[in-house]
């Protein structure tokens, strides 16, 4: 779970116009004696900034989402991985596939990296970590861990801590300290994930390497697997993104994704204020997650919300989105979306919000909008409240995306 560091309640916005938008398509196919199905999901990264730098997002990635695919694969190398403009890792691999062999049926991850360095401060090299999840004989299991072939604090070696124990909390003068080898797992009445982290950096004191008050993961894994049901559910959810051509400007903010449900329970992800640099300034993000997958029936609802977005005098007020699937056991089930934005004005402009689908605002010489962008497929739906095509920056950012399906 990431540190809640930082966190502002979400800021109340002035409301200028309030338009709310609905889709939803019902769906009847499928047999009540369909097979039950397992779900597979996985990802590695090289680095991932848990707190305080938007721009910073997962590096080297590794992943897929919710599958019923046993087979299912990726892989990823990059020479370097880069925090704050510093080289932290260097030769990262990553790698994260599914199984249903001797062994059971689950996923493993995998990221190794030649060295992670934090200037003169910390060296670690020849690292190799990995978790593995997985169901057998009607259990739920996991493994984790990481090696190095080397540790050096400052200019001391500690060959101690080349297999150091889950979880080892080591002190780095000039930095704060790190946690070495975090591994853990969490089992549900639908399932089990597991992660693995090789090193996560806590900067707790300043430095010139990584801001005060960041964490960074590097060798991120996770693996997970759930029981067998009528159906899967999948989708996702994050405030904003922002890319410029195919270059990732700022990864997903309040990511939230699923393969097994919550048991029925709500889990929250937020983040504070944030700036995208040079592309935008972002209010207080959350995203839900709700939903559940078992024998009878598998529902699923994602929602996010944003307290607003400035892209230079282009000012938007609070926007949400949600997105919603369902399945039962004799196969009838439906998909459904909404979406809306509070306001929308350049200086002391305000322009309106169109309603429907895909619908579209120029703004001469500022952006080009899209307001409830919606794609459908079977037993899938996938929302973004906002898109702004930023044209001075050659840029695109999505704002409110919620995404829910099943899959069976």
């Amino acid at each position: 779970m990431r540190p809640r560091i930082g966190y502002k309640k979400l800021a109340a916005v002035g409301v200028a116009a309030v338009v709310g938008v609905a889709s939803t398509i019902a769906l009847t196919s499928g047999s009540a004696s369909a097979s039950p199905v397992f779900g597979y999901s996985g990802y590695s990264y090289g680095t991932d900034v848990e707190s305080g730098l938007a721009n910073s997002g997962p590096q080297v990635v590794s992943k897929f989402g919710c599958t019923t695919d046993a087979t299912k694969a990726d892989k990823n190398d990059i020479a370097t991985a880069n925090v704050n403009n510093q080289a932290i890792a260097r030769s990262v691999r990553t790698d994260t596939h599914a199984f249903n062999d001797k062994r059971g049926t689950g996923v493993t991850s995998n990221a190794t990296a030649v060295d992670i360095k934090v200037g003169n401060l910390l060296t670690l090299t020849g690292v190799k970590t990995t978790t593995t999840a997985k169901y057998s004989k009607g259990q739920l299991s996991y493994t984790g861990n990481t090696t190095f072939a080397g540790v050096k604090i400052g200019a001391i070696s500690v060959p101690s801590l080349i297999k150091p124990k889950w979880n080892t909390k080591v002190a780095v003068p000039g930095l704060g300290y790190i946690v070495l080898n975090r591994v853990g797992g969490v089992k549900t009445s639908s399932g089990i994930y597991s992660y693995a982290q090789a090193v996560v950096l806590h900067a707790t004191v300043k430095n010139q390497y990584i801001p005060e008050g960041v964490d960074v993961a590097v060798l991120k894994t996770r693996a997970e697997i759930s029981k067998p049901a009528t159906a899967l559910v999948i989708g996702d959810a994050y405030g904003t993104k922002a890319n410029a051509d195919k270059l990732v400007v700022s990864g997903p903010t309040s990511l939230q994704t699923t393969c097994q449900g919550t048991e029925g329970k709500t889990v929250r992800v937020a983040v504070g204020e944030l700036n995208i640099p040079k592309v935008a300034y972002v209010g207080a993000v959350y995203t839900t997650k709700n939903g559940a997958i078992g024998e009878n029936k598998s529902y699923i609802n994602f929602t996010s919300h944003v307290g607003g977005v400035k892209v230079g005098n282009l000012s938007i007020g609070a926007i949400e989105s949600s997105a919603s699937a369902w399945k039962t056991k004799d196969g009838k089930g439906g998909v459904s979306s909404s979406s809306s934005i509070a306001s929308i004005k350049v200086g002391n402009k305000t322009y309106p919000v169109a309603t429907g689908e895909n619908k579209t605002l120029e703004i001469p010489g500022v952006a080009r909008l899209t307001f409830n962008q919606v794609l459908r497929q079977q037993r899938y739906i996938s929302v973004n409240a906002l898109v702004i095509d930023v044209y001075s920056l050659n840029t695109k950012v999505i704002v409110g995306h919620s995404a829910a399906g099943v899959v069976s």
